[in-house]
């Protein structure tokens, strides 16, 4: 279940980086108990490639990925306001 949503939570575009996955603690916590729940993310985290760090905060238990993207990703080739706009 974790490594599905994680991969679902980046885009083509940004290459994987900047992955991101928030659940309630509630839905987590029937998963099994919570060290656990956070060993299988850092496993799962590691297929991808991620380098996962897990923590809770406002009844939300969240996954991410903490990687630092390539100048690639980081610096895309037109700012984000000039592709949004009509040609």
């Amino acid at each position: 279940m974790l490594e599905r949503l994680m991969e679902q939570s980046v885009t083509a575009e940004l290459h994987g980086y900047y992955g991101n996955v928030a659940l309630p603690v509630e839905e987590v916590s029937r998963l099994g108990a919570l060290p656990a729940i956070r060993r299988a993310a850092r496993v799962a985290g590691g297929r991808p490639g991620w380098d996962t760090y897990t923590y809770l905060v406002d009844g939300l238990f969240i996954v991410r990925d903490r990687r630092r993207p390539s100048e690639e990703v980081r610096m895309p080739t037109a700012p984000v306001a000039a592709r949004s706009r009509p040609a």
